[in-house]
């Protein structure tokens, strides 16, 4: 999939990781956006900050935490297998 052509999946009003993370989960490219962060990428199953956002630490916080807790829910399903 080619992201420059892909559109948004979904926007999210607020910044909640725990809801933007289960969807991200069930998704594997494309884009979201977050108002008051902006759009994120995600590839891959994670978010993943554009070029030009990496310099952001705020960004680079949310994209961390997002990924973080992807990587719980992964587990905890695994574990409950």
């Amino acid at each position: 999939m080619d992201i420059k052509s892909s559109i948004t999946l979904r926007s999210f009003k607020k910044y909640q990781p725990r809801q933007i993370a289960k969807f991200v989960k069930g998704f594997f490219n494309g884009r979201i956006f977050i108002a008051g962060l902006g759009r994120l990428r995600v590839i891959e199953g994670k978010v993943v900050a554009y070029q030009h956002q990496k310099t952001e630490k705020s960004i680079l916080i949310v994209v961390s935490e997002i990924n973080k807790i992807i990587a719980e829910m992964s587990q905890r399903q695994l574990s409950t297998r």
